[in-house]
């Protein structure tokens, strides 16, 4: 089991959390970003499918463990933006781009189902605040371009 990933909450007093079981054969580390699979009705780590994001694990998990792990469903991250994308602007949507079980995740600007919003300028390549909102997104939020007023 990985014990830890580069994803840290920074704010536990406004946190969201729910108790979901793990899928038999996953392995998840504190801070991984992780998805909620209808058809198995468990957590599974991020893969990419904005449409089933449900937050990051609380703790983690071992191989052939169905246990139930806390999610933070809403919640203040620090996260690395990948070396390739746009550097991040407050109010930008971003999504995944890498990372794995207890590895260093990546996220990368979103032009459509984002599953998080920078809370502050980050360069890329650096680690920045995000914010993470399951609620509102309903697994990856779609969106039009916007402009200032």
């Amino acid at each position: 089991m990985a014990t830890s990933s580069n994803v840290v909450i920074r704010d536990y007093e406004d946190l969201t959390v729910v108790k979901v079981g793990v899928a038999t054969a996953t392995v998840l580390a504190k801070g991984d970003l992780v998805d909620f699979t209808v058809s198995t009705s468990a957590l599974t780590a991020h893969a990419g499918d904005n449409s089933i994001f449900l937050g990051v694990a609380l703790e983690g998990s071992e191989s052939g463990e169905t246990k139930q792990v806390s999610v933070a469903t809403r919640a203040k991250i620090k996260v690395k933006v990948v070396s390739g994308s746009s550097a991040a602007l407050p109010g930008e949507a971003f999504k995944y781009s890498a990372g794995a079980n207890g590895t260093a995740w990546q996220v990368t600007q979103a032009t459509e189902e984002g599953i998080m919003w920078a809370l502050e300028g980050v360069a890329a390549a650096s680690s920045g605040l995000f914010y993470i909102d399951s609620h509102v997104l309903s697994g990856g939020f779609q969106f039009d371009a916007c402009t200032e007023a």
